[in-house]
């Protein structure tokens, strides 16, 4: 932690160059103001634990049906963020012209969204022109020798791969992927055979870990997608049926995928499905019986394979001779409207209040599984039920201030985004197709998404927050953020173990500050980590430590006060993450 400077040191080293400045340039308000520590602790008080729950126990209660974009959970909690913004007193910023001026659709920007849901999904193997094996998977059928995970490309064919685990961890001594670097075995184009979860002496006890806990690959299996697209394959097979960590058959979670199938929302996105760039490869997850087919002319089982590496823990990997998939994926199309929640504070500048500051949070979330027994509502209360409704206790305190005669110099805009979960669409539609504030007079986006949970590393831990963003665009930014932390008093540890463009969790491109930072515009990521309840039924109000929170929302309101008031905006001093 930085040493901390005495509370009258900063008043002298801030305060007096910006009064010196400002009583050159305009008469009120003066520096003073904002530069003065003891002011900003007075609003920060009013963010308190007991606030920040009783808001998130609504937003993230069974009552908004886990907030899935489009459905009508999604659209009671915008109704919820509208009425809180008005009963606060701020402006709405929405695009909607309601009839009546107290409706909360004045809050609303609406946009529509192209719906993607799947028909049908074939995986046939041919090894030459012979058919190896055929597996269908749709909303009306389903095989017990697997199901199409994820995956929008039509057409997907390639030779066979086999990859051991799919693990790249060079930290545990264990790396599938050099292994087939090491062979000349070139992935681009083919699709990849991996086994589920990694090495195990038995259903819990990892062979790579010091403690014998399961690594990162088995609790966060989408490690293992990201790896494989990275590497350009034509598409996935996970062997899934011979993890020790399934509680039931292959079968029964192939009937349970396709009912979701045929009850969910779907893919979406901003522009129509022809007009699409990338789009995701197939994942199947398949049966050791199915996988035994297909490596066939190998010699090998998956059974074999599998004992071979947990004995020796190192990897095998291969091509497997003569053997093609082909994956064939039908979908129906179709629109629907959603909405983001706009609201906003005018700043008293005249000169600066045509310039905004934009605080940021995704108030969706993924809605209900309808195959669940008992609890099937997805409630995201850390994700992002927390970000949620810091932003609406962000804004109280700012309205306490505007109320004692402190209105910010510059606007601040609060933007909850529907459609994160989808792929960041709420805030690619803000900043790419209706802007309510020109971009370029915005000089600050704070983005808020997950900072109610413990990172596993850090159990325990709760006098940390991951910055992601800051310096890498705006120096200053940066900057003001430590500053206010010290001087304030929330002395958090700010951690940046995430702000690289090298991490391979890629959490930089991940949220809604994103689509800000590819505008060059300046931003801070707030962020606690990924838990074991992340996108899980699990992730309920009660889990959250609210006391850990409440100063990690009153040093974003800190910064934001910092920024929204000083003469000058951050200046862009680095390439960001394009």
């Amino acid at each position: 932690m930085p040493r901390r400077i005495p509370v009258i040191l900063w008043i002298l080293l801030l305060g007096w160059p910006l009064l010196l400045q400002a009583q050159s340039q305009r008469p009120a308000p003066t520096p003073t103001v904002f530069a003065n520590p003891a002011l900003v602790q007075r609003y920060q008080a009013t963010i308190t634990p007991e606030e920040l729950a009783a808001h998130l126990f609504i937003v993230a209660s069974d009552y908004f049906e886990g907030r899935e974009t489009t459905t009508r959970g999604q659209k009671l909690a915008a109704y919820y963020l509208a009425s809180q913004y008005r009963k606060l007193g701020l402006k709405p910023a929405g695009t909607l012209q309601p009839d009546h001026p107290y409706a909360p659709e004045a809050y609303f920007q609406p946009f529509t969204v192209y719906g993607q849901r799947l028909q049908e999904a074939q995986l046939i193997a041919l090894q030459g022109s012979d058919t190896l094996t055929v597996l269908s998977f749709g909303p009306d059928q389903a095989d017990p020798n697997g199901y199409l995970w994820l995956g929008a490309r039509p057409e997907s064919a390639g030779s066979l791969v086999f990859g051991g685990y799919g693990i790249a961890d060079s930290t545990l001594g264990y790396d599938d992927y050099a292994a087939l670097a090491a062979d000349s075995i070139e992935l681009t184009g083919r699709w990849l055979m991996i086994l589920a979860d990694e090495p195990m002496a038995n259903d819990s006890t990892s062979l790579l870990t010091p403690n014998g806990q399961p690594s990162r690959w088995t609790t966060q299996p989408f490690l293992k997608l990201r790896q494989a697209l990275q590497a350009g394959v034509a598409g996935v097979l996970l062997v899934g049926d011979r993890s020790p960590r399934t509680t039931e058959s292959l079968a029964e979670r192939a009937t349970r995928a396709a009912l979701r199938v045929r009850t969910r929302v779907g893919r979406l996105s901003l522009t129509p499905p022809q007009s699409r760039g990338f789009q995701l490869p197939p994942i199947w997850v398949i049966s050791s019986r199915m996988a035994d087919a297909l490596l066939a002319p190998s010699g090998y089982t998956i059974a074999e394979l599998q004992q071979q590496i947990d004995k020796s823990r190192q990897p095998v990997v291969f091509a497997v001779p003569e053997v093609t998939i082909h994956g064939q994926l039908i979908q129906e199309t179709y629109q629907a409207q959603t909405e983001n929640v706009l609201a906003y504070i005018e700043g008293a500048d005249s000169l600066l209040k045509d310039e905004v500051v934009v605080l940021s949070a995704h108030y969706d979330h993924v809605g209900i599984d309808p195959t669940a027994e008992g609890d099937g509502i997805y409630n995201g209360a850390d994700d992002d039920g927390t970000g949620t409704v810091a932003l609406l206790e962000i804004a109280e305190a700012f309205m306490q201030a505007v109320r004692d005669g402190y209105r910010p110099r510059r606007s601040i805009l609060f933007l909850h985004v529907s459609g994160e979960e989808k792929g960041l669409l709420g805030s690619a539609y803000y900043t790419d197709h209706e802007p309510v504030f020109p971009l370029e007079q915005t000089v600050t986006n704070l983005n808020i998404d997950m900072i109610g949970r413990h990172d596993p590393s850090r159990e325990g831990d709760s006098n940390y927050v991951y910055i992601i963003g800051s310096h890498l665009i705006s120096q200053e930014l940066h900057e003001i953020n430590l500053r206010v932390n010290e001087i304030t008093g929330t002395h958090l540890v700010l951690d940046e173990r995430f702000n690289s463009k090298d991490d391979p969790n890629r959490f930089y491109a991940r949220s809604d500050h994103w689509n800000f930072g590819k505008h060059g515009i300046p931003f801070i990521f707030f962020f606690t980590g990924t838990h074991e309840d992340y996108h899980g039924v699990d992730d309920e109000p009660h889990k959250i430590d609210y006391n850990r929170m409440a100063r990690i929302v009153r040093l974003i309101f800190g910064t934001a006060w910092q920024v929204a008031n000083q003469d000058n905006r951050p200046p862009v001093t680095g390439t960001g993450f394009n």
